[in-house]
């Protein structure tokens, strides 16, 4: 009596397992698509695993990304456009673009942090080179970076 109560414990608890993981496969983020002003960005770098004192916000940031339904992109900044492809997977942005801000190449895959209706927040982690605006040396490391985006009407 005892191995079928174990059995079907087992099986109870392979089913809601089951269910469970499933939402978390199923949920979905919803489109990118639209045009986005920047509202802030920040940034730290990580050099050869040691924090260097580098620690960047930036709440000047106000470049403006539209994401096309045809999975192209466009970023205008002090009026330069630049112009490259995206595409999203739930939470994970791929863009592809030709722009850096002073501390980060956008180019990359990011992290969808929060998308609603009128804001958008992502996050990178990725292994760059930065170059020091004060002493101009270039170093390489790990950057992490968030962008703020608020949707432009």
């Amino acid at each position: 009596m005892t191995s079928r109560i174990a059995s079907l414990l087992s099986f109870v608890l392979l089913i809601t397992c089951t269910m469970f993981s499933c939402k978390d496969e199923d949920k979905t983020f919803p489109s990118v698509v639209g045009k986005w002003q920047g509202t802030s960005a920040s940034a730290n770098i990580t050099l050869q695993g040691v924090p260097v004192p580098f620690d960047q916000t930036d709440d000047d940031f106000d470049a403006i990304v539209e994401f096309k339904a045809d999975g192209t992109a466009t970023i205008t900044d002090d009026g330069v456009p630049s112009t490259g492809t995206w595409s999203q997977n739930n939470d994970k942005l791929t863009v592809s673009l030709t722009f850096s801000t002073d501390f980060i190449d956008l180019s990359g895959t990011y992290t969808i942090k929060e998308l609603t209706d009128s804001k958008l927040v992502i996050y990178i982690e990725k292994q760059d080179n930065y170059t020091d605006p004060d002493t101009q040396i270039e170093v390489s490391g790990t950057i992490k970076a968030t962008i703020n985006f608020e949707k432009k009407v």
